[in-house]
């Protein structure tokens, strides 16, 4: 009997994260794509939020950018790592002031695709070390 019910409870929690992938996928094929994934990222679930911010990525819209930067403060940990994986993909400078302001989330995972996603769009590297960033940045202003 236990032996089903963790089964019951595996493929619950398989079935519950997969819904909102599937959903945003759903809409990201739509007409209004950018809106809905926008909408999205306001999502009460994390896993809307966190697929809404891969969609955009995926997508490299620079239109996304400040719903995705909005989203570097997002409550959960991993809609953050994503919303500054996806800026990267996008690389859009509008971007390097608040992923420069993401390098000190207290989150390492955030700090580190921050990092990246600064390399991506700059073509620097000067790892997570925002005094670094902050004083090369207002170099290129």
């Amino acid at each position: 009997m236990m032996k089903a019910v963790k089964i019951i409870l595996i493929l619950l929690a398989i079935v519950t994260f997969l819904i909102p992938q599937h959903a945003a996928e759903v809409l990201g094929q739509t007409k209004d794509e950018l809106e809905r994934l926008v909408n999205d990222l306001k999502d009460p679930s994390w896993q809307m939020r966190w697929y809404a911010a891969e969609a955009l990525g995926e997508r490299k819209d620079s239109r996304a950018v400040e719903p995705l930067v909005a989203a570097l403060k997002d409550k959960n940990v991993y809609v953050r790592t994503m919303a500054a994986w996806a800026l990267g993909e996008i690389k859009d400078s509008r971007a390097v002031e608040p992923l420069i302001e993401a390098l000190r989330d207290e989150i390492k995972d955030v700090t580190v695709k921050a990092a990246l996603a600064l390399k991506d769009i700059t073509g620097e590297d000067f790892g997570k070390d925002p005094a670094k960033w902050q004083k090369w940045w207002e170099g290129k202003k």
